[in-house]
């Protein structure tokens, strides 16, 4: 079998839901397993429309959700045209919308809104629109069917970021979604949301269906996880910053998750996790281009390299700040390290850059998550300074730490920027450097052209598109 999860451009519209269904149809000899996201926005709309109720305005928060669902309707009559099935959406859009509406209420008269509830929110999206799709599937004859999230992705309670139970969340596969495959079914789940043991949603974070496609499929013990999504693979860099990108055919599990981790949009940073243990490939696609080959990601798909590749992608952060201590005492290291990181575990930051002289130490934090009340308490133990406005630039490549040369072409390209930290050595295979925000699209096409622009390496790379 295999899991094949589409995002939400890919299901924007019924035209795109058509294209959706034409591809699940191709792959039925596979056993697909389908995992759906929220249509295009809906997200984004259901968070506004449960803060919209926190400030009080019901009204407001309410017509939201009556456009989104609408939405909705109009994508479900385009799609479905025989009456029980349309019914069958149209009552379960109705519920939906009635306990949508009774959450703003809620919201509305506490002017409270706690992660718990806006996973309560946020759940409804990918619920819709996998409704929609498992009913597009049926009425092309296909044997498909819609089964919520809740009844197998059980996770802790952490909302907004939660974790799946992974020996729970496998048996239930085994007892719910196995047998439909040996019937010849294909399960249409969603993406994004779980439950806690006592039946609360939760949601595993922002962008995270691709985390949920690998974590079915390793539970399943899938021969292949595809991600269908609105770019060719995985490029050599954001195509909206660099002009000239290349798509890249193959990359280890290792190289595709620092490449996540430091800001490649392509891929959610969890998604590798589940799947690396079991060495089960993922395959990133273009829905648009159903016939393209994309990015494999595999566990010897380096194998391939050129000698003369040294990076394979670069990725990108904004919104970042550097945060330097100088102990107030001359302490041992690791005591004043200790003190500093158990007060950045406290308030569940994680740092992706860290530097460190004799004794002091900075660090670069998203900047979403300073808050004065992290930098007082720093300030018990040394002397802070906050720069603000940074970002960070990340090369990735299997055997970076043992070229040579990558330093000298990397300091080249870097000549007009002003570099606040680097990291090299940690990892044998990647290069981060801060540098202030609004450089990096500059520095990032400084680098595209040194490492990209300027060989031939169709071993690695092939043109996009």
């Amino acid at each position: 079998m295999i899991v094949m999860k589409f995002g939400g451009t890919s299901n924007q519209d019924a035209a795109a839901m058509n294209n959706v269904i034409s591809i699940v149809q191709s792959h039925l000899s596979e056993q697909p397993v389908v995992v759906i996201s929220a249509i295009a926005r809906a997200t984004n709309d259901l968070e506004q429309a449960a803060r919209t109720a926190a400030q009080g305005n019901a009204k407001d928060a309410k017509g939201i959700l009556s456009i989104l669902l609408g939405r909705h309707n109009t994508i479900a009559r385009q799609l479905v045209t025989a009456r029980p099935a349309v019914e069958e959406l149209k009552n379960a859009f109705t519920q939906y919308h009635l306990e949508l509406n009774q959450l703003v209420d809620g919201v509305a008269i506490l002017k409270e809104l706690t992660p718990r509830t806006m996973d309560a929110f946020c759940s409804y999206g990918e619920r819709l629109s996998s409704r929609i799709v498992a009913a597009g599937l049926q009425r092309d004859g296909i044997g498909a069917v819609w089964i919520d999230a809740r009844e197998f992705m059980i996770t802790d309670d952490n909302f907004g970021r939660a974790q799946p139970l992974m020996d729970i969340v496998t048996s239930k596969l085994e007892n719910i979604v196995r047998p439909l495959l040996d019937q010849n079914k294909v399960p249409v789940t969603q993406g994004f949301i779980g439950v806690t043991q006592s039946g609360v949603y939760t949601t595993m974070g922002r962008e995270s269906s691709d985390y949920s496609a690998s974590i079915i499929g390793a539970a399943m013990n899938a021969a292949k996880v595809q991600i269908w999504t609105d770019v060719d693979g995985i490029l050599t860099a954001d195509p909206s910053m660099v002009a000239e990108t290349k798509k890249v055919k193959s990359m280890s599990f290792e190289e595709a998750f620092e490449l996540s981790y430091f800001g490649a949009k392509v891929l959610h940073p969890g998604t590798m996790l589940p799947v690396i243990e079991k060495k089960i490939p993922v395959q990133i696609l273009n829905s648009k281009r159903k016939d393209g080959s994309g990015t494999l990601i595999d566990v010897d798909a380096s194998n391939v390299q050129g000698d003369a590749v040294v990076v394979k992608s670069i990725a990108y952060k904004k919104n970042l700040s550097v945060i330097t201590l100088v102990p107030h005492k001359r302490l041992n290291q690791y005591l004043f390290w200790e003190q500093i990181f158990s007060v950045l575990n406290r308030y569940g930051v994680s740092t992706g850059m860290v530097a460190t002289s004799e004794y002091s130490i900075s660090f670069a934090i998203d900047s979403k998550v300073l808050v004065d009340s992290l930098t007082h308490e720093l300030q018990e133990f040394g002397i802070v300074e906050v720069f603000p406005g940074k970002g960070s630039i990340c090369l990735v490549g299997k055997g970076m730490r043992a070229r040579t040369s990558l330093m000298n072409r990397l300091f080249d390209a870097l000549a007009p920027a002003n570099v606040a930290m680097i990291s090299y050595g940690a990892s044998p295979m990647n290069c981060t450097v801060v540098i202030d925000e609004d450089q990096i699209p500059k520095v990032l096409n400084a680098l595209h052209k040194e490492f990209f622009e300027t060989i031939d390496a169709s071993d690695v790379f092939e043109p996009r598109g």
